[in-house]
């Protein structure tokens, strides 16, 4: 152990009854990250919404009173595939990053029970519900500030020593306090900063899908009422390396003592920083609607989904590696495991549908979500003050909005439909553009008597922001362009 080491150890030990570790990485964008849904349940529902008409195994979600609609028994199973493209721009730079990922969108059966009058029909399954496909690159020159001011006033203390001891942050003077540290790049005369390069790389994965079942009756004449229960489980990753170099050797000077024996022998080649977040989902849900036929051929319906607790359980982690001029690297990290809860808010959802004939179906749906009403909560006693700024911001600066979707789709033939559809989903949080929209297609063949193929494209666009580190004066952040494709392909087969 060097004596670096040995020292930020000593003070830890001799604090430890002082000293309270507070968590890092949870904030109101946390919130957010898991209150958002993309519309895409099976592959006819990522096209036409399914509040007031069965579009597909995964219309349950939309409203579950809509599967007393089907006239027959089936078998689904959808794969999901996404494919992500973002454009960051940071410090006057633009960067590009893609990603993908592919996994089970759906799978589960409907059962049609023989009546001798009405509609009664139960299911059940996987559907997925919320995907994390995110990524990102950014590069640029910063004179302002350094990741390393970021860690010199973090509330995690695992972090700030952690940095400590690799010499990303340093004592400011010769008195060794730990309440006067600076940045190893701030140590120039007068506190001048020459500036750094700065290098990113993120991304994040994961889904959250619903193991869900469902019942659906006519009630009455033409109003059927339905609903659903269900066991949401899921996982999300984070993974994100920022890289801090002289390239331009601003830092040649001999002010650290890499060897430990008092002789100041060299300076900073580059800090990377890695960090690791990988959390696992559990909550419970559960849903009601109803769908009326007041004439043939139009559908009014609407659904309501209970607010749900997501328990999070999280293991993250930051590895920083320091590496001198002199080729001498220093190597600690800070981690960690943490649980909290973050409360979804309700989602109603209203719908129509037109029919005419037997060909031409056109639907509209909305959909009300409160993102003020979602919380986070920690259930310590001593991170109430944390857990109320958070939700403090969440209720100041997260919008109540209205999801707007529409479908189109013309039965050519007993053997092929095809489908369009669009959303519009406002921005859940003020001052801020992240407004999404979705335009999608899609069609449906009969392959052989009883088994049809089911195919979903969705494309969707919107701008966005990721905040890389925050000092005590500033925050840096790369704004975002996103643009997404998600095909969804799956097969139905008649029971």
């Amino acid at each position: 152990m060097s004596k670096k080491s040995f020292l930020s150890l000593t003070i830890l030990l001799l604090l430890s009854t002082a000293i309270t570790t507070v968590i890092k990485a949870q904030s109101a964008d946390d919130v957010l990250r898991y209150s958002l849904e993309y519309p895409s349940y099976d592959a006819i529902s990522i096209v036409t919404p399914g509040v007031s008409a069965p579009t597909g195994f995964g219309a349950f979600q939309d409203n579950p009173a809509v599967m007393a609609l089907y006239d027959k028994s089936f078998f689904s199973v959808d794969l999901s595939s996404r494919f992500l493209d973002e454009t960051g721009t940071y410090l006057g730079n633009q960067s590009n990053a893609s990603d993908n990922q592919t996994g089970i969108g759906d799978i589960g059966f409907l059962y049609k029970v023989p009546t001798t009058r009405g509609s009664l029909v139960v299911g059940g399954g996987y559907s997925q519900t919320t995907d994390f496909n995110r990524t990102l690159s950014a590069t640029g020159r910063n004179n302002q500030t350094t990741i390393t001011d970021f860690y010199n006033v973090t509330r995690d203390d695992s972090l700030f020593f952690a940095a400590f001891d690799v010499y990303a942050i340093d004592f400011a003077t010769t008195d060794s306090s730990y309440s006067n540290t600076k940045s190893i790049f701030r140590f120039f005369d007068n506190n001048y900063y020459p500036g750094i390069n700065q290098d990113v790389q993120l991304t994040e994965r994961g889904v959250i899908g619903n193991y869900s079942t469902f019942m659906a009756t006519e009630l009455f004449k033409n109003f059927s009422v339905g609903g659903s229960i269900g066991y949401v489980n899921g996982s999300y990753s984070y993974r994100r390396d920022f890289l801090e170099s002289d390239r331009q050797n601003d830092y040649n000077a001999q002010f650290i003592d890499s060897n430990q024996d008092g002789t100041p022998d060299t300076d900073i080649d580059h800090i990377l920083s890695h960090d690791v977040i990988n959390a696992d989902i559990e909550a419970f849900s559960a849903r009601l609607g109803f769908v009326y036929q007041p004439v043939d051929f139009i559908n009014i319906a609407a659904s309501y989904q209970f607010p749900s607790k997501l328990h999070v359980s999280e293991n993250y982690n930051t590895t920083i590696t320091t590496t001198f001029d002199n080729g001498i690297q220093f190597k600690d990290d800070a981690p960690g495991r943490f649980k909290y809860i973050i409360t979804r808010p309700q989602r109603i959802k209203a719908g129509i549908t037109f029919k005419k004939g037997d060909r031409l179906t056109i639907s509209g749906a909305v959909e009300r979500v409160a993102y003020s009403d979602a919380r986070i909560d920690f259930k310590q006693l001593d991170l109430n003050p944390l857990e109320n700024s958070i939700n403090s911001v969440v209720g100041s600066s997260f919008n109540d909005v209205e999801n707007w979707r529409a479908g189109i789709e013309y039965k050519i033939n007993d053997q092929f439909t095809p489908r369009l559809g669009y959303a519009y989903f406002p921005s859940p949080q003020k001052g801020l553009d992240r407004a999404r929209q979705f335009i999608n297609g899609g069609f449906s063949a009969e392959l052989t008597k009883g088994l049809v193929f089911d195919f979903g494209l969705q494309y969707s666009f919107w701008k966005d922001r990721n905040t890389l580190y925050t000092t005590a004066t500033t925050s840096e952040s790369v704004r975002e362009d996103v643009t997404r494709i998600h095909v969804m392909t799956g097969l139905r087969m008649q029971l």
